[in-house]
Order: structure tokens, then C-alpha cells, then sequence
């Protein structure tokens, strides 16, 4: 055998190997075991609270219980019992600077500069205006019904108790109180 049928007989030799590796892998769809995890994951729509934990469990973090109620008459009645708790910070300097800095970052867009409901986004809501923090419905409120509200929603208003802390949602309380409303 010469030299140029010993190089052709490796390149088919070598080509063979090729076929085979490509048709022993080609029943297995072309996917290691790990490809699929995207396709196996629990379906969470976008802007979806996580699915809330066994009602018994005790929260790791936050310590915030889960599910809210379900009805119009259960959320009234946890919302009023919610009047009850007090606003663990004063409505110092600080904490009225922080929460309006939590407020031009999550409340604006609906509530507008001045509260009014007239924000960017409040514009767009084609039922219902978002609430005018100065009317006294708002002004008027407990400070622990405010907080049921920023922690579990309420109407088209989403709820906040993952986007901000509990002390983040008094602060953003504090500077609502103090800045908007007839003074």
C-alpha cells in the first residue's frame, strides 16, 4: 500500500468515526440532561408575587404573613385591624428624607410630584385615577393602614412589601403625612 491510499484510508477511517459519534448522539434529540432546565422551571409571569409558602411556616425573612385575604370584606377587615399599628419611626428629617426618595422612585410615576394622582402612569389608568394623597381619605388614614395598603395592595395600586422593606414603607408613610394634605 502506498503512501497516498494509507492517507485516504485514515481520512475515511477518521470521517467514519465522525458519522458514528454524530449518528450515536443524534437519538438523544442533541441535548445533555441539563439543557431542559429552563423548560422545566415553574411558570412566573412577569410582575407574579412568588406563590406563597405553607400558611404555617414561619417566614425566614421580612416576617410578613402570607396570603393576603381573598375577599373585598376579608381585606377591609384585616385593613382596619391594621389601624392599629403604630409608625415605629418618627417623622424625623431623615425619615421624611428617605421616604421621599422612595417616593420619587416608586410612587411618582401614579401619584405625580404633588400626590394629585396625575403621574406619568396615573395618566394612562383608563378606569380609575390613582388616589390624591392629599385628600383626606389618604391624610385622614392610621399610619398602619397605610402600611396595609403599601404592603398588600389595593384597587389597580400593586402591592410593595417586596419592592420595599417594612422600614422603607414607613419612611415613604412619614413623607406622605408631612408633605402632602392642606397644611
Amino acid at each position: 500500500m502506498n503512501q497516498q491510499s494509507a492517507s485516504l484510508l485514515v481520512r475515511l477511517l477518521h470521517r467514519g468515526c465522525l458519522i458514528a459519534l454524530i449518528v450515536g448522539y443524534a437519538p438523544s434529540g442533541w441535548t445533555f440532561p441539563w439543557d431542559k432546565d429552563m423548560v422545566d422551571q415553574a411558570p412566573i409571569k412577569a410582575q407574579e408575587a412568588p406563590r406563597p409558602g405553607d400558611t404555617g411556616a414561619v417566614p425566614v425573612n421580612g416576617g410578613e404573613t402570607l396570603p393576603a385575604p381573598t375577599t373585598e370584606e376579608g381585606m377591609l377587615a384585616a385593613k382596619e385591624a391594621a389601624a392599629s399599628l403604630a409608625n415605629p419611626f418618627p417623622a424625623s428629617r431623615e425619615s421624611i428624607q428617605i421616604g421621599g426618595n422612595l417616593y420619587e422612585v416608586n410612587c411618582r410615576v401614579c401619584h405625580g410630584r404633588g400626590g394629585q394622582g396625575d403621574g406619568s402612569v396615573g395618566l394612562k389608568f383608563a378606569t380609575k385615577a390613582p388616589v390624591n394623597l392629599n385628600e383626606a381619605y389618604t391624610q385622614d388614614q392610621p399610619d398602619g393602614e397605610i402600611f396595609f395598603t403599601l404592603t398588600r395592595g389595593r384597587g389597580l395600586m400593586p402591592l410593595y412589601r417586596d419592592a420595599l422593606s417594612a422600614a422603607e414603607r414607613w419612611h415613604v408613610i412619614n413623607y406622605v403625612k408631612t408633605q402632602f394634605g392642606e397644611q
